[in-house]
């Protein structure tokens, strides 16, 4: 019976990780049909409020409330939580909009983001990068560069960038850099309420477009109805508070490289969804493309595990 229980563990943390990839695949998917109802202002400040909501119990239940960020810590927990929250999301959903972006277009734009990160370790960490690992994410940045040029149909035979897909960059470039700039801050921080702190302070930068776009957001609440609020939960709820939390007892258990494996399988289930529920397509560029980033993010994390 000794022997059986790490083997149980072991069995019911990959199964939470294969949920993990099914709610953060399918995110992509509900952030299209959230943004048939509403502008991609409102879906952000809603999807951090039903969060938030989750984050404060949490925050409450353990007790780390009396606990807040310590004043040093705050200003650079400020930009963390524009990069992990604020403007991630804000980009991301203004991206989607575009009818050229597919779910599985995004997704698969997002998964650069390793790319990105091995580029920032370099000055931001003092990390080494050897030729093979280069070469894989110089495959990656070629990837997106095919996505960003040949996402729209039109593009098949004309070398034409596509704005929505340019708008998706950023969130990649601000995850890495919410991951490499966070590292710091993990150890003195749970990583759970690292992010519920993030989240919270994130929910906040979003308060000055909210009393800009104040008309818009009431009339998207007035209107939006069931079928708005439904993706909206889903948001709020599955990948970004339970998707966390998944997320972070993985990293616990599990090396940080066998874990970022799933997240591949979840792009490939944004791209399956997308077309399963919301019956998009892919264009060939978007395809070559998604395959160039994954592969050469993938060449590049296995030369570089095995170099360090």
């Amino acid at each position: 019976m000794a022997l059986q229980a790490p083997r149980d563990r072991g069995w019911t943390l990959h199964a939470s990780l294969i949920v993990l990839i099914l709610f953060w695949g399918l995110a992509f998917v509900a952030i299209k049909q959230a943004l048939a109802y509403m502008s991609w202002i409102t879906l952000t400040f809603l999807r951090f409020a039903v969060a938030d909501v989750l984050f404060v119990g949490y925050l409450l239940v353990t007790r780390q409330i009396r606990n807040p960020p310590a004043r040093n810590d705050v200003p650079m927990l400020v930009i963390l939580a524009f990069f992990g929250f604020t403007g991630y999301h804000l980009f991301l959903n203004l991206g989607e909009t575009d009818p050229n972006v597919s779910a599985g277009t995004a997704a698969l734009i997002i998964a650069s983001a390793p790319a990105f990160i091995a580029i920032f370790a370099i000055p931001l960490l003092k990390e080494r990068i050897g030729r093979l690992p280069s070469a894989g994410i110089a495959i990656a940045f070629a990837g997106l560069a095919v996505m960003i040029f040949f996402v729209r149909p039109e593009s098949q035979f004309t070398f034409r960038a596509s704005e929505g897909a340019l708008t998706v960059v950023p969130p990649a470039i601000f995850s890495a850099l919410y991951a490499v700039l966070g590292k710091g801050y993990l150890r003195r921080y749970p990583p759970f309420t690292f992010v519920a702190w993030t989240l919270l302070i994130g929910t906040i930068l979003l308060v000055p477009l909210l009393v800009a776009t104040g008309r818009s957001v009431l009339l998207d609440l007035q209107t939006m109805g069931l079928g708005g609020w439904i993706p909206v939960l889903y948001l709020g709820i599955f990948p970004t508070f339970v998707g966390y939390g998944i997320w972070f007892r993985a990293l616990e258990r599990i090396p940080a490289a066998s874990a970022g494996a799933y997240i591949y399988a979840s792009t490939l289930v944004a791209v399956i969804g997308g077309i399963a529920i919301l019956g998009e397509s892919l264009t060939l560029g978007a395809i070559a493309g998604g395959a160039m980033v994954i592969a050469g993010v993938v060449l590049a994390q296995q030369f570089r595990k095995r170099t360090t």
